[in-house]
């Protein structure tokens, strides 16, 4: 009977370990989610932006994409961003070009945290 105790304290031991790596792994779940929802929000967006002539802006699903996506661009927006065009398609040039580094920084940074704060075994 004594060797079945000591297995019992062993998984004892373990289980603690197994709920946290089920844990930090559900946590990197819904980072990456979160951030990957932001990526395509900013892509969906810039695509609203460039199709601006066939697309009603007043529309309240187009209204929310895209002050979303001017809310979540940070220095790459596409009033004041990183790049600035000027001409003909300024508007459209530079939501697809800024908007779509933001999206790109996004989803890297997604995976980054969410290989930081997930499992310590997966990495």
């Amino acid at each position: 009977m004594a060797p079945k105790t000591s297995t019992d304290e062993s998984a004892s031991k373990r289980s603690p370990r197994v709920d946290q790596d089920a844990i930090r792994g559900q946590v990197a779940r819904v980072v990456r989610i979160v951030f990957g929802v932001l990526a395509a929000i900013l892509a969906i967006g810039a695509l609203l932006v460039v199709l601006r002539d066939s697309v009603n802006e007043q529309n309240s699903i187009v209204k929310l994409i895209t002050d979303i996506a001017d809310a979540v661009s940070g220095p790459f927006s596409r009033d004041d961003g990183i790049f600035s065009f000027s001409g003909k398609n300024a508007v459209a040039k530079n939501a697809l070009l800024n908007w779509g580094i933001a999206a790109i920084v996004y989803l890297v940074l997604g995976r980054v945290i969410a290989g930081v704060v997930g499992p310590r075994g997966k990495r």
